[in-house]
């Protein structure tokens, strides 16, 4: 028998160990790969809300609460005051224009907060079947008809914990709600003020005036009340806070105001796209909304 060489024996060995350390390896990455599969996370399962088949009752008012923040991640300010206070002040069945459907409409108000949260409440618009079109924070809602024999329009006053702020005004499309009136958003105009910087409104809220303003036979909106200076005001513009009648300081503010200027904002339907226009350009008009 002819004798391997040492060198070759060697050189096998080598080979065999190398052979041996990628397959455990090899055996290694297997082994890491699968553990990776057994620990991945499967994505949260959102919270059922579970309290609409008690309609119209609330049995277990904090187990509603619970279950409504848990479901549509309601942020609020924690509180014992909010803990306290909070309550469930509507819950009851809707329908609103665009859609012969009925839907759950809540408002839940935790009473208190930071200035940043305010008005400390929140109103949510669910289908049927529990699912989540849209969530509010307006200081006021009120169900209006603007058309007859149309289901009402779903109006929502929008304030800062400042005291300024406007509306909206929906209606159902596609199964969300729209914001028709083209106003607060479209053209920066206020028509909530309680801030008294420059100017207030007489009311705060302006007041909703429903009309066919321009006959063309669809009724159309309008906001209409008066805008109160606070502060005396020249014909370039530049505000001033007094001004001395007979030798004597006299303070513009509220109670003492420089002028009040009635104010009516006209928006007009437009049937093609459904919304609610602007008449005229009525900072142009009344120059007092800087």
């Amino acid at each position: 028998m002819k004798k391997i060489p040492l060198a070759v024996i060697l050189l096998l060995l080598v080979l065999n160990c190398t052979q041996k350390q990628e397959a455990k390896k090899e055996e290694i990455i297997q082994i890491q790969n699968t553990n990776k599969q057994e620990v991945v996370v499967k994505p949260k399962v959102p919270t059922p809300f579970e309290y609409l088949t008690d309609y119209p009752a609330i049995k277990d008012s904090s187990g509603f609460i619970l279950n409504l923040r848990q479901a549509f991640d309601l942020s609020i300010h924690e509180s014992p005051s909010q803990q306290e206070s909070e309550k469930i002040t509507v819950f009851r069945k809707v329908k609103i224009n665009g859609s012969d459907q009925d839907y759950y409409f809540i408002e839940y108000d935790w009473k208190a907060g930071s200035t940043s949260q305010y008005p400390w409440k929140y109103q949510l618009l669910l289908t049927k079947d529990g699912k989540l079109v849209k969530t509010l924070a307006a200081e006021r809602y009120e169900f209006v008809s603007v058309f007859p024999k149309e289901n009402p329009f779903l109006l929502a006053t929008i304030v800062t914990g400042h005291g300024n702020g406007g509306h909206e005004l929906y209606k159902i499309t596609a199964d969300s709600l729209e914001n028709v009136y083209e106003g607060y958003y479209d053209t920066n105009l206020r028509t909530y003020d309680a801030h008294e910087d420059n100017k207030i409104y007489e009311p705060y809220e302006l007041s909703l005036k429903i009309k066919d303003y321009n006959n063309d036979g669809f009724n159309d909106i309008a906001f209409k009340g008066k805008s109160v200076l606070t502060r005396g005001r020249t014909p370039d513009g530049d505000w001033y806070d007094f001004t001395t009648i007979n030798g004597k300081q006299v303070n513009y503010s509220a109670d003492h105001p420089f002028q009040k200027i009635p104010v009516e904002y006209i928006f007009l339907y437009d049937k093609k796209s459904g919304h609610f226009k602007a008449k005229e350009d009525y900072a142009e008009k009344y120059k007092i909304f800087e």
